[in-house]
């Protein structure tokens, strides 16, 4: 019976020319999350092996307090996978497109957070700055590279 249910709800028409438009969108769109999510890794990746960033992921933060990079990149890569296997799936469906285009939004949003993000701390020419924000028990690192506070003048 639930083999029944399941053909039934997973059948798709490719006949149908809106289907197959659907279909082709989706596919665009799950490139377009997959693209910014390696960026997003990437950018992570990089942060974390230099100055150091606030993570607002309370798992991924998790991961990163335990000094574990190939369990962050395992995590990243594997909710992204699970999100576009879930879209892929029902991509024919209305809900498969909105989903993938609601997960595309967030990444494009992260993507523009990162972008300032990273011109800010571009503009950090202060030791002193970056001395307080590594103080911060929201400030996470992997590895031994906590720089010494500055002094304060």
């Amino acid at each position: 019976m639930l083999e029944r249910y399941l053909k039934s709800r997973l059948q798709v028409n490719l006949g149908c020319p809106h289907t197959r438009a659907r279909c082709r969108r989706v596919f665009l769109l799950v490139f377009l999350i997959a693209a910014l999510s390696l960026g997003d890794l990437w950018v992570t990746w990089t942060m974390l092996h230099s100055m150091g960033m606030e993570e607002v992921n309370p798992v991924a933060a998790f991961i990163i307090r335990h000094q574990s990079p190939l369990g962050l990149v395992l995590f990243k890569t594997g909710s992204v996978l699970a999100c576009v296997s879930i879209i892929l799936v029902v991509r024919h469906r209305r809900q498969g497109e909105v989903a993938a285009w609601v997960a595309s939004i967030i990444l494009v949003l992260l993507t523009v957070r990162w972008s300032t993000y990273t011109s800010e701390v571009a503009d950090f020419n202060s030791t002193v700055t970056i001395g307080e924000a590594q103080r911060s028990q929201m400030w996470l690192t992997f590895g031994n590279r906590r720089a010494d506070p500055a002094p304060l003048p």
